[in-house]
């Protein structure tokens, strides 16, 4: 058989393991050789210490137009773009790279002389001091062949016109005849108009993710006006309890967590809550949606944070929120400490997974695209390059560096001016002073009471010691003698007590030491309310400083390829190009956040309309019009109703990007407002063409999320805590392993102001889905478990939500409780057979509360009240932990 002139993988490795194995042990000797001058090890260079070797030994094979395995050696950069096996060398990590693995082996060189245990360290040396004399690639998969034209997604929506459709009569606005245009295509149509108590409770819990109050419920039923539903739409958008259900939905996405993740220690976040207070607050505000992403992305340079901070008194509140809004960039997974500076290749262990995050964070959010495949490649599917990923990177890593990086817990601003610094730092000293006085003053007075104790405990001993142990307490340590030294630690403890033993002596002795001690203590707080504080925030900023950003080869932090410009994924057909200009020298920020952020918000950007009015309608019927949406691309769904997606997000964009007429729009169309029961015959007929519903001919019943439904239960009880912001309400791990709220701790908050930690959720709302942030949640998913029903039935705080669930509507209609039950549960009249049902129930279980008792205290009427009552809640917990409580019909 002729050679056919090409290596296999494994010979390829043996050549590799040769070209080490040639290494002489001058070089690494002279290398390894102390500075005797200055008595530093001199660094290993690849001119100096290892390019002769290649070129004695590996030249031959590894060289040339035709180097064996595509490896050439002859190239510097050679051992980080590699050759058919990959990279050669990884950066800072000799243990993992190919080169290093294969020699060390013994596995190569194939033929001659092997290695030296001193050859072997000095190549391990070299690669872990950062492979010095290597220069990156300059050469990169650029795929500029590839264009997005032929991705509907990729280029800008258009504006259909508005269909016309036969049953004109259904149509409340353009949503009805997009939807019912495709539904008379397959001989389908809406269903009837849902009853208005059904339609009360859908819309509360969509809009505010709390049930309709027997008070709201009574108020809408008696409101006979014509825009009756219109005003209650409207009251649910200005309640404040709008922004926690929605802000939740925006966190989902954002990725928000209360702790830094990934180490087990998990460590609480201290500010993270600002963020979360920030976007509860921009929703109820209805900020305009190109406004609220620009501020998360850019806040610092939109309100330009470093003028205003450098010349203004005070910082204005506009300047506040877009810090305050950057928390956005902060909810990547970032367990750096100062002490990870330390750590060999940290920037690749630690820093660039918190940016490699950020980056699918902020595009699956914002364009609905998973880019992390274009990480290492260009993408396989979507028409992503992989130079235009690192150009997206190096937007951010203006602030986020990998060479210079700010641990987590130290990247933060003060809500402050420089003015206010100054003023506060002036006023600081002077308390600092004050206070260092004061203590030094009471330290003094101790002194003197503690040499009067040990005068007092020194006459104790004999007399013909007494003056050779006072000498030798006098002499300084180091110059007593080895008899003052014995007398010294014979009698310390007895004379000069430690610091507890001296307090309980000076308060036996000195009555007037307590009173002086208060004095001190008060002198001090006094002097303390002068002392300045300012409240802090996580946000991100750019560091002073130029800035490179590398294409990493194989997506790989310790093989470097050339350095590339901010930018965005260019085959997006955006109107309007990004641009950015490099700053002035001295600027405190480089821009390029702010010129990303306008370029994501143009009105016509092929994605970001789109993107988020798809995101909107998930929210409202359970399924987007695209299906997936944190995948806009060729592998994700394809919309359901493209027409409808486009008029969606030109009405967005046109209309001042604001969320809440989208809710307007949405909730008074027919669509949302048809039942989601139908006939048998219907049901047929729809489920036959279209069993997944896609086509909208009828609405999804849809189970409440963790969060509204445990929300619910303490609504419906009577125990929710309406308090909002502030820091989170912390949990705690019990040794069962579950994780709870204790009751310590406000119990009754909403979910959206509990601690949410990485590794440990909260036990009922991870059992009902509550996504575990590894990145972030774009689409939460419903399963059914046996897990869900016990913790429904069985956990404490259901028990005790159904004890307050019975007081409550015992106080509040005391000759129908289970009528009110009802009507607050479920948000409807009880029906005449559920009260013959709910009563046998009631005197089953009374009868079962009776029977703990004596015959004796079974006749008492506490005991009969205290037995009913008990019932109730049973009843109460029963209705807590129905079908029809957990779902919107």
């Amino acid at each position: 058989m002729r050679h056919s002139g090409r290596l296999s993988g494994k010979q390829i490795l043996r050549i590799l393991g040769m070209i080490i194995c040639l290494i002489v042990v001058e070089p690494h000797s002279a290398s390894l050789a102390k500075d005797s001058a200055k008595g530093k090890k001199v660094a290993l260079t690849y001119e100096k210490d290892i390019l002769p070797i290649f070129r004695a030994k590996c030249f031959r094979c590894h060289a040339g137009v035709e180097p064996k395995g595509g490896l050439n050696l002859s190239q510097p950069s050679a051992l980080l773009t590699g050759g058919d096996s990959g990279a050669a060398i990884r950066i800072s990590a000799a243990e993992s790279s190919l080169l290093y693995e294969k020699v060390t082996s013994g596995e190569m060189p194939a033929a001659g002389q092997k290695l030296t245990a001193k050859e072997k360290g000095a190549i391990r040396t070299w690669i872990n001091d950062g492979a010095t004399g290597i220069k990156p690639a300059t050469t990169v998969d650029r795929s500029d062949d590839v264009t997005g034209v032929e991705l509907w997604s990729f280029n800008p929506p258009a504006r259909p016109p508005t269909p016309a459709v036969t049953a004109q009569q259904r149509v409340s606005n353009p949503i009805d005849a997009f939807i019912l245009r495709k539904l008379e295509e397959h001989q389908l149509t809406l269903q009837p108009e849902a009853d208005r108590l059904t339609l009360l409770r859908r819309a509360s819990f969509d809009l505010i993710g709390l049930p309709p109050s027997p008070e709201e419920i009574k108020q809408f039923l008696d409101d006979q006006r014509p825009d009756a539903y219109a005003r209650m739409i409207d009251r649910l958008l200005a309640s404040p309890h709008y922004g926690e259900r929605w802000g939740r939905h925006w966190l989902d996405v954002a990725g928000y967590t209360d702790s830094a993740g990934i180490l087990s220690s998990d460590l609480p976040l201290p500010l993270a809550y600002r963020y979360r207070d920030y976007v509860i607050r921009a929703f109820n505000k209805d900020k305009p949606y190109d406004r609220f992403l620009q501020e998360q992305i850019a806040g610092d340079e939109l309100t330009d944070y470093w003028t205003a901070y450098n010349t203004q008194d005070k910082l204005p509140e506009e300047v506040v929120e877009g810090i305050t809004a950057t928390g956005f960039l902060r909810t990547a997974a970032d367990a750096s400490r100062p002490d990870f500076s330390s750590i060999k290749n940290a920037a690749g262990q630690y820093f660039y997974p918190t940016m490699f995050d950020t980056l699918q964070i902020v595009c699956s959010s914002t364009m609905g695209l998973t880019v992390q495949c274009a990480r290492c490649h260009s993408h396989k599917f979507d028409p992503v390059p992989q130079v235009d990923y690192y150009r997206m990177q190096a937007v951010f890593t203006g602030a986020y560096r990998p060479t210079d990086w700010v641990p987590q817990m130290n990247r933060r601003l003060k809500i402050a001016s420089k003015k206010q610094k100054q003023s506060a730092d002036i006023i600081n000293a002077e308390v600092d002073k004050q206070v260092k006085q004061l203590k030094a003053g009471f330290e003094k007075y101790k002194q003197g009471l503690a040499d009067q104790i040990f005068a007092k405990r020194l006459t104790a001993l004999p007399e013909q010691i007494r003056d050779d142990v006072e000498i030798a307490f006098a002499v300084s340590k180091e110059n007593r003698s080895e008899i003052q030294k014995y007398l010294f630690e014979k009698f310390e403890k007895q004379l000069r007590p430690d610091v507890k033993e001296l307090d309980q002596a000076f308060k036996a002795n000195f009555p007037e030491y307590v009173i002086k001690g208060k004095a001190l203590n008060d002198q001090v707080a006094a002097a303390e309310k002068r002392r300045i504080h300012f409240d802090e925030v996580r946000a991100l900023y750019d560091l002073p400083g130029s800035v490179t950003t590398p294409v990493l080869l194989r997506g790989d932090p310790q093989t470097p390829g050339p350095n590339v410009a901010p930018g965005v994924i260019t085959t997006i057909n955006a109107p309007e190009p990004f641009s950015w200009t490099p700053p002035p020298k001295d600027t405190p920020t480089s821009g390029r956040r702010l010129a990303f952020a306008r370029w994501l918000t143009q009105p016509e950007h092929p994605l970001t309309a789109r993107v988020m009015v798809n995101r909107i309608w998930l929210h409202h019927f359970g399924t987007g019009i695209v299906s997936t949406p944190e995948d806009f691309g060729v592998s994700g769904s394809p919309p359901s109703h493209p027409e409808l997606l486009d008029w969606l997000a030109t009405e967005f964009a046109q209309n001042g990007w604001s969320i809440k007429q989208m809710h307007r729009l949405i909730l008074t169309s027919s669509t949302w407002r048809q039942q989601s029961r139908v006939s048998p015959q219907n049901r047929q007929a729809g489920t036959s063409l279209d069993p997944e519903n896609r086509l909208l001919w009828r609405q999804n019943m849809q189970r409440l999320q963790a969060e509204p439904l445990r929300d619910a239960v303490l609504a419906t009880s009577g125990l929710l805590d309406p308090t909002m912001f502030g820091a989170p309400i912390a949990v705690q791990r019990l040794k069962s392993g579950e994780v709870i709220v204790p009751v310590k701790s406000a119990p009754d908050r909403r979910s959206i102001y509990i601690q949410i930690l990485r590794l440990n959720p909260q036990t009922m709302l991870r059992a009902f889905d509550q996504p575990e942030m590894t990145v972030n949640c774009t689409n939460r998913s419903t399963s059914t478990v046996s897990t869900q029903a016990l913790t429904l039935l069985n956990s404490d705080p259901m028990v005790r939500a159904a004890n307050a669930f019975a007081k409550r509507v015992q106080t509040e209609q005391p000759e129908d409780p289970t009528g009110r039950a009802v009507l607050a549960a479920f948000s409807r009249p009880i029906t005449a057979d559920e009260r013959k049902l709910f009563t046998d129930f009631l005197d089953e279980q009374t009868a079962k509360h009776l029977a703990t008792h004596s015959s004796k205290e079974q006749q008492k009427p506490d005991i009969i009240k205290q037995s009913k009552q008990l019932a109730l809640a049973d009843l109460c917990h029963m209705l807590l932990s129905a079908n029809e409580f957990a779902y919107i019909d």
